[in-house]
């Protein structure tokens, strides 16, 4: 599958993007309102890795925290 760690398996999530106007209370306005709400999508930072095993080199997709884990092991 694309855009998937192929070691913990994060792939993209769904969030809300959320578009407001006005000014906020606390700074002398009325409040803000919304005026909009739509999904997009987020997704993993996603790396090509070379990874050494067995002898054979194996070329990876995985994400940054997993790299960061695995060379701090």
């Amino acid at each position: 599958m694309a855009r998937v760690c192929e070691m913990c398996g994060k792939g993209p999530i769904v969030v809300n993007s959320v578009i407001r106007r006005g000014k906020a209370r606390a700074a002398g306005g009325v409040g803000r309102k919304v005026t909009g709400v739509s999904k997009t999508r987020q997704l993993p930072n996603l790396q090509r890795v070379t990874i050494r095993k067995d002898g054979a080199s194996v070329r990876l997709r995985i994400c940054t925290k997993c790299m960061k884990n695995a060379l701090a092991a």
